[in-house]
């Protein structure tokens, strides 16, 4: 299991337009590289709880239809660079 230390001090409040809407996108592209990777290998082992846990961590405000949609994307990624190598 991999421990972090995570300051929530760094990380921005990211909001959309209509005023209450987490944007994990917008998030996710703004986390640290190891941060990110930390999250990509939780899904790709299938580590659904820690992932969900890693992610109401460093983002308290999101919820599970944000994980959801943010692992939409990581697996899309993944299939989209599969299909090059």
């Amino acid at each position: 299991m991999v421990a972090t230390n995570i300051d929530h001090s760094h990380q921005p409040s990211l909001q959309q337009d209509n005023g209450n809407a987490f944007d994990i996108v917008a998030a996710f592209s703004q986390l640290e590289t190891s941060r990110k990777m930390t999250l990509f290998d939780q899904l790709m082992i299938g580590r659904a709880n820690a992932y969900r846990n890693t992610l109401k961590s460093i983002w308290p405000q999101s919820n599970d239809h944000d994980a959801r949609k943010l692992e939409i994307i990581l697996r899309a990624r993944l299939d989209r660079l599969k299909k090059f190598s």
